[in-house]
């Protein structure tokens, strides 16, 4: 029976993930799927599973510590699954891995490669890029043997891909780089709304997100607050985290009145949340896709996002805007031209646009490796 790898240190942390292999597995039943999940917390053990019977999952804990020594980590996650697949009776040469990581997943895929010759593709991510190249001068020469010895480059955005090239410590073989951005949950498609930005009476600007430094909270607070001493006709809605981060990350005491915080919502919730706004706003400073860019498009709601992040370079229908995450009157602008467009698109043509990132399209895609 043939078998697929998988290193995936995120898959504790992002759903995308393991609907993704559940979903490769049932294209490949004819396959054991193992993924290999190294954790730096113990709470993580086990958090997330695939209830199918041809995936197995191994989780190996790695105490943070050793994040400062990076090849010392690699180096025991390695040995460590080697010891967990003895019970799997897994034939290394015979199989094929995926590392979700450049680096540190990557990594550890370049050690089988070396030594048992399995065959391997790679993803690039904006931590590999923001951290990894950017700090780990000494890591280098493993960047380009990952580079020259992988199958593919998967890039799960257009920027990630347009500025991969740029460096000058990889291989460069363009015929190994291949787009492959994450599917978007099934349920956003099956309930795919409609454009009509000025049949919404009441005016709202949506922030969805995590509430930390990165996805830049007090810009778009600020530049709300200029819009709003121009115009009161719209309400802002912060939704992703507590009342007292919010507050803190953006250092206020009190809210305005025409601002509202709300925790995370189901997906049910959330929907009606981006069908009743004109805008979602999410101009964070590093982001290698995001998903909700995606979900916010499917119902109907314009999004701002930041220029070289994220779905940057993706789109251009007309509900996409990039801005400088630092430039507040620029972000200012935009949000109150938006707000006033006559802008309309039918749910058959917004359905056809993401048709693209729908599972069935990009989980076929994997079979350019896979085959």
């Amino acid at each position: 029976m043939n078998s697929f790898f998988y290193i995936c240190n995120n898959f504790t942390g992002n759903k995308v993930h393991s609907e993704t292999i559940f979903k490769i597995s049932r294209k490949y039943n004819n396959a054991n799927h193992y993924i290999f999940v190294p954790c730096s917390s113990k709470k993580l053990l086990g958090k997330n599973f695939i209830k199918t019977d041809n995936v197995f999952i191994e989780y190996i804990y790695i105490n943070k510590f050793f994040r400062f020594l990076p090849l010392l980590k690699s180096f025991l996650i390695f040995i460590c699954i080697l010891i967990k697949s003895k019970k799997y009776n897994i034939k290394w040469k015979e199989g094929k891995c995926l590392a979700y990581t450049f680096w540190s997943d990557g990594i550890i895929s370049l050690y089988l490669n070396l030594i048992f010759k399995t065959p391997f593709s790679v993803f690039l991510r904006v931590t590999d890029t923001s951290v990894f190249f950017k700090y780990g001068f000494y890591l280098r020469p493993f960047f380009y043997l990952i580079s020259k010895r992988t199958s593919f480059i998967f890039f799960p955005s257009k920027v990630l891909e347009e500025n991969f090239l740029k460096y000058n410590f990889i291989s460069k073989d363009k015929e190994k780089n291949f787009f492959l951005p994450n599917s978007i949950n099934e349920f956003w498609l099956e309930n795919v709304y409609h454009y009509d930005n000025l049949e919404i009476k009441n005016k709202k600007i949506l922030f969805v997100g995590s509430f930390d430094k990165n996805k830049n909270l007090p810009t778009v607070l600020n530049a709300c607050s200029i819009l709003y001493a121009n115009r009161q006709d719209f309400s802002l809605v912060f939704i992703g985290g507590s009342l007292s981060d919010f507050k803190k990350i953006c250092k206020i005491s009190e809210i305005p009145n025409w601002v509202c915080v709300v925790d995370k919502l189901k997906k049910d919730e959330l929907l009606y949340k981006y069908r009743q706004s004109n805008i979602m706003i999410v101009p964070s400073f590093l982001e290698t896709f995001g998903m909700v860019y995606l979900e916010a498009i499917s119902q109907g709601c314009f999004v701002v996002h930041s220029k070289n992040q994220g779905i940057d370079y993706i789109f251009n229908n007309g509900f996409s805007y990039s801005v400088d995450p630092n430039d507040e009157i620029r972000i200012f602008n935009i949000l109150n031209e938006l707000l006033d467009k006559d802008f309309k698109m039918q749910s058959s043509e917004l359905k056809n646009n993401l048709d693209f990132f729908s599972s069935r399209k990009l989980i076929d895609l994997y079979s350019i490796f896979f085959n």
